[in-house]
């Protein structure tokens, strides 16, 4: 996506400089981050072959294409990136559901976690649910497609997010069809059409620690009828991000497009809300303002 912005010439000379005495991938780690920061691209990242470890990331964040000077703590970031973290859900009273989605890491079952999705959907749905709250505020990205496929009832049929390259012309997209969830075409989990939501109202949660395919699924309901979004603009990792294997060491993630809604709209930085609230850290549902008021929300005809 940001290729026509690098000078290869010379980013070659100096990748070859920098790694003239490496002998391992580990030391071959300032090369690597040498490309994805002249590139600018903050959602870039070198993974491992063998373990999805991140290998290199992004590390200039003063030429970063957006800058964000929001507090992130640690605190904050270990919760979010809490790999024993795991898909919530509940009924709160009064006809709302809650569903909280975390992150899902490239070695979860995707099927089963969709499925859990899917059933726990399914289930607060046979108890009379016509309102859900989707709390996207912990989910640090992941399997995009695991995400979408469990998720599938609450969007609206066809096309629901698009993909724009550096010159916001349109280069694929997603669509829902009878519950399931395709990208570009492909369809990585099989579910059932059910249930049928019948256009649900949904609040939606989002915070600065939203980043990625977390991100995507706020833009597939970006526009959509009875939607509403709470709490933070999002952390601002709104690109897709390809995985090209090098050899059998490495995975290289770099992006290759940005988030559009249906509508065309794309989200290059973040995506927004309508009403504004911080993260509380270790609220209670009953102490959580932005859950307080998304059920309010929910709850006025």
């Amino acid at each position: 996506m940001f290729s026509g912005d690098v000078d290869w010439v010379a980013l070659k000379k100096d990748c070859y400089t920098i790694s003239t005495n490496a002998k391992t991938i580990t030391e071959l780690q300032p090369a690597f981050e040498l490309i994805l920061n002249r590139m600018r691209d903050h959602h870039g990242r070198i993974l491992s072959a063998k373990d999805y470890s991140i290998v290199a990331h992004f590390t200039d964040w003063d030429q970063a294409r957006h800058q964000d000077d929001r507090e992130k703590t640690q605190e904050h970031w270990a919760i979010v990136n809490d790999i024993e973290a795991r898909f919530s859900s509940s009924y709160l009273g009064n006809g709302v559901g809650y569903l909280k989605v975390v992150g899902i890491g490239p070695q979860t079952a995707g099927q089963t976690e969709a499925n859990q999705i899917r059933s726990a959907i399914d289930s607060l749905h046979l108890q009379g649910i016509t309102q859900w709250i989707l709390d996207l505020r912990f989910n640090g990205g992941g399997d995009a497609h695991t995400m979408m496929a469990g998720l599938a009832p609450l969007f609206d049929e066809g096309q629901i997010i698009q993909l724009t390259d550096g010159e916001d012309h349109v280069v694929g997209g997603g669509n829902i069809e009878n519950g399931n969830f395709t990208y570009f075409g492909y369809q990585s989990c099989e579910m059932s059409s059910k249930p049928d939501l019948k256009k649900p109202k949904i609040a939606v949660l989002l915070s600065r620690w939203t980043v990625s395919s977390g991100e995507l699924v706020a833009v597939a309901l970006k526009d959509q009828e009875n939607v509403k979004f709470f709490g933070e603009a999002s952390g601002g990792m709104t690109t897709n991000t390809g995985g090209e294997p090098i050899l059998d060491d490495v995975i290289l993630v770099i992006s290759t497009g940005t988030f559009a809604d249906r509508n065309g709209k794309s989200f290059p930085h973040s995506v927004d809300v309508d009403v504004e609230t911080p993260l509380q850290l270790d609220a209670t549902v009953a102490s959580d303002i932005c859950i307080q008021q998304a059920i309010k929300w929910l709850s006025y005809n």
